[in-house]
Parts: C-alpha cells; structure tokens; sequence
C-alpha cells in the first residue's frame, strides 16, 4: 500500500504539533519557535529522516538538501550545509520541480539547491525539489 503525500503531510505535521504541545506543557523552556515546519525545515535545514507508521507498517523516509556538485544519468551528487557529500539516486518517475513548477531531471544544473526525498536507504528519490542557487 502507497502511503499519499497528503497523509504523509498531515501525519507529520500532527507529529510535530503534538511534540510542540508537549514541550509547551514542559514550562515553555524547551518549546520550539511558532511554527515548526519552518523551524525544521528551513533554510538550517541540512538532512533528516522521518518514520511514520500506518496500517502498511512503517516508513523511513530520508530528506537530504544541498547544492548540485555533479549530475549523472540518474542520480544527484549533493554538499550539503555541513559539508558532507551524498549522492541520491533518482526515480525515473520521480516529481521534479524548479521553483514550484513541474520540470525534468535533463533541467537540473550545477549549482541548484534541492531537497530529495525517499523512502529507505537505497531506495530513489521520488522527489526532486530544485531552486536558484
């Protein structure tokens, strides 16, 4: 069973709404800035992984961010913020986009900043989120 994105989105942001609260109920010295998608997921932003669980069983899901140092047939080689070098393989089907907008893998260039995301170690990205360096 194919998890959505839209469960995926709205499991994660209940995650991080119930971990809000209760760091909130903790007196407040722990709690999180306002709003914790931007606070995760923002421009400090390097990697991350995420595992949900749902009636299929659970999903490990790998965010990486960085710029494009080299592109091969079908993969991504990224440097991360921290430095690190990783290369993400790509899906031949997977959802490019270039500023919001749908594109192809042949439109990504050196230089470009992208998020991938995938499930599972060795698995491909299913998604390709590019901007201008």
């Amino acid at each position: 069973m194919r998890v959505t994105k839209r469960r995926v989105a709205v499991v994660g942001f209940a995650a991080l709404v119930a971990l809000n609260i209760s760091l909130w109920l903790a007196q407040g010295v722990l709690a999180l800035p306002g709003s914790l998608a931007s606070y995760f997921f923002g421009p400090k932003f390097v990697r991350g992984e995420i595992i949900l669980q749902d009636s299929a069983g659970a999903h490990d899901y790998l965010i990486d961010r960085g710029h494009i140092r080299s592109l091969g047939p079908s993969s991504l080689v990224l440097r991360e913020r921290d430095g690190t070098v990783v290369t993400v393989p790509v899906s031949a089907t997977a959802t490019i986009t270039f500023k919001g907008q749908p594109t192809f893998f042949s439109a990504l260039k050196r230089g470009m900043v992208v998020t991938t995301v995938r499930e599972g170690q060795s698995a491909p990205a299913e998604t390709v989120q590019a901007t201008p360096r």
